[in-house]
């Protein structure tokens, strides 16, 4: 007979732990991740100062949309000529994101695949005296893109300061156009893929456009922080050091 007391006390067995064990798990692939990481050092060794404005989040966002999904640049956007070197340029000072509208539309009916756009929009300038013709370029654009539920991500660069006052406040986006906006921070690359992939998930099912917000925000401690530093630390925590 068995000793009830003894099997009480018995403890199952466990496998012996693995370094596969001791990875957290990311939403972002691993091999996403070395692309990401590998383009910010191509991006660094091309420029002489850090990253700024939207580069780090055009580069996940880009990744994150993958070769099906036409970009269009409707401002320098290094971080996306980076990573996608056939996208499409829209050139000329004035009414680049009504352009860049436009040209998302010839793009998604050229290319029967394709079924998002994304429109790396630059930074926004609108509270400048000397670009009044700015705000009615990015309105006219936004309107545009959500009266025909357009599946364009808008990736624009945006700064937070306290004394900095913006006349197209995104914010509003939704409660006048209907347009969701997802604001990340401009050096977190991580941030910015797993926002593009919810942001392309409602481009899937017809549910318009979205902005992604590139936000700088400004630091406590006056210094810039490493893209590159940063998703190295969070590779490393999820057991995916950099090569």
């Amino acid at each position: 007979m068995n000793d009830p007391t003894h099997m009480a006390n018995m403890k199952t067995a466990r496998a012996p732990k693995t370094p596969q064990d001791k990875k957290r798990f990311s939403l972002v692939p691993a091999s996403a991740q070395y692309e990401m990481f590998e383009a910010l050092a191509r991006l660094a060794r091309s420029k002489a100062r850090p990253a700024s404005g939207a580069e780090v989040a055009e580069i996940a966002i880009c990744l994150a949309a993958g070769d099906g999904v036409p970009v269009i640049r409707a401002g320098a956007a290094n971080g996306a000529r980076l990573v996608r070197g056939n996208s499409t340029t829209v050139k000329g000072r004035r009414r680049r994101l009504e352009a860049a509208t436009i040209a998302s539309v010839a793009a998604l009916l050229e290319d029967a695949k394709a079924w998002a756009v994304v429109v790396c929009a630059g930074k926004i300038d609108a509270g400048s005296e000397a670009h009044p013709e700015n705000q009615a370029d990015y309105r006219n654009a936004f309107h545009f893109a959500a009266r025909y539920k357009l599946p364009i991500l808008f990736v624009v660069a945006n700064r937070l300061g306290a004394k900095r006052e913006q006349r197209l406040d995104l914010r509003t986006l939704y409660a006048e156009f209907g347009i969701p906006v997802f604001s990340v921070d401009a050096q977190d690359a991580i941030a910015a893929y797993r926002v593009a992939t919810e942001a392309l998930h409602n481009a899937k099912h017809h549910r318009g456009p979205c902005v992604i917000e590139a936000l700088t925000l400004p630091s406590a401690g006056g210094g810039q922080v490493n893209p590159r530093e940063l998703l190295a630390a969070y590779m490393e925590r999820h057991g995916n050091p950099p090569r």
